[in-house]
């Protein structure tokens, strides 16, 4: 009796074995179809062919991925502002009485331009004091030399001749050192030797450039420590930019320098010329100093300047930004083959100059046809076909 249980309880796991096995296999069979449907589906969503109407209607347009020079960059802001050289302030080398004001603030000037005339009694005596120097040196200088004649002739006293010396250096120091104040003066002083003296000093531009100011009228008395001009060559302009503190190691002489204005719309260049060693304490920026060649006299001093310092330039792979479209997971490009158009996901880099770097580019895509234009058009025709 229990050999006929047993045989009857092996009987029944076999046909349970046999009807349970065919379920699994079904069961496998379905998965895998759901499988091949997935990935059917998934490639289906990589790929989308368009009819010529709808090209036309995206206004898809494309071409080939663009090498071109490409930098990281350092932005930061300043002033424009006038090297030392290029500004002057004129005052008076005498006192005087201005007799005549020749030009105005707004006005150009050149190099030597006669500014104003000036006049006061002291430059005539200054003139006469000229004169009487020139006379006591012509007459120490006689006497100097007959005191040296008279020592080799006649054995007459050493310290005879030593006074003369002295007497006509002397003479001869005042005397250059009026010559060269009446020069400075801008007089010729071969007219004054000859009888002819000055009424009147001029006040001389000492660079080109414009006036920018003016602190005098007719008649005023004005004296050296009073600034009656000031004149600025606008032709030469600095850039003095602030850089943050951590940025400082990126620096190098002659990197080069984009910047604009609130002004201009335009785009300027320069490049690098000093780069500062101090830093400062309020807002932990160095002063990095740029020259620019303002020919056109477009930039003013003072201005506020916004710019781009290029470090570490490159050549890179890169599409204009209107070839790539995003969405909140990634960023993709579209390539075109025959009638069809693919999707791939891709890896910005820089952006710059309306043109994307292509980070860690598939080889095979470089040499593809690219959807430059229309990308977003094709980004919304794949999201209708899922």
């Amino acid at each position: 009796m229990n050999l006929n249980f047993i045989q009857n309880k092996i009987n029944m796991r076999k046909l349970i074995y046999i009807l349970f096995v065919p379920f699994i296999f079904a069961c496998s069979s379905a998965n895998q179809e759901t499988e091949t449907e997935n990935e059917i589906q998934g490639e289906s969503q990589s790929t989308i062919k368009l009819s010529k109407e709808q090209v036309d209607l995206g206004k898809i347009e494309t071409g080939k991925f663009e090498k071109i020079k490409i930098s990281e960059t350092i932005i930061c802001t300043g002033v424009t502002a006038i090297p030392p050289e290029q500004i002057a302030s004129i005052s008076p080398i005498i006192d005087g009485f201005v007799k005549s004001i020749n030009y105005y603030v707004g006005q150009n000037v050149e190099k030597g331009a006669v500014l104003a005339s000036l006049q006061h009694p002291s430059f005539i005596q200054m003139q006469k004091e000229y004169m009487d120097s020139k006379s006591q040196m012509d007459y120490f200088e006689q006497e100097y030399k007959r005191q040296g004649e008279l020592t080799v002739e006649n054995a007459a006293s050493i310290k005879k001749m030593q006074k003369a010396k002295a007497d006509y250096l002397g003479a001869e120091a005042n005397y250059k050192s009026l010559k060269s104040t009446l020069e400075l003066l801008g007089i010729n002083v071969s007219k004054i030797e000859n009888g002819d003296f000055e009424k009147e000093f001029k006040l001389l531009a000492p660079i080109s450039g414009t006036i920018s100011a003016l602190n005098a009228n007719t008649g005023k008395f004005v004296t050296p420590d009073v600034c009656m001009y000031e004149i600025i060559n606008n032709k030469n302009l600095y850039l003095n930019l602030n850089v943050f503190e951590k940025d400082i190691r990126n620096l190098k002489i002659g990197q080069h320098i984009t910047f604009n204005t609130l002004n201009y719309s335009d785009e300027f260049e320069s490049s690098i010329n000093n780069i500062g060693v101090k830093i400062n304490s309020n807002n932990r920026t160095v002063l990095v100093q740029a020259k620019y060649k303002n020919a056109k006299n477009m930039l003013k001093p003072g201005m506020h300047i916004n710019a781009s310092i290029k470090i570490k330039e490159q050549e890179v792979y890169s599409l204009p930004v209107e070839a790539i479209a995003e969405d909140q997971v990634a960023s993709y490009i579209f390539v075109k083959v025959k009638n069809e158009f693919e999707k791939h996901k891709i890896t910005k880099g820089i952006e710059q100059n309306g043109f994307v770097e292509i980070a860690d580019l598939d080889p095979k895509l470089i040499k593809s046809e690219i959807v430059t234009k229309g990308a977003y058009y094709l980004m919304s025709a794949f999201e209708l076909a899922k």
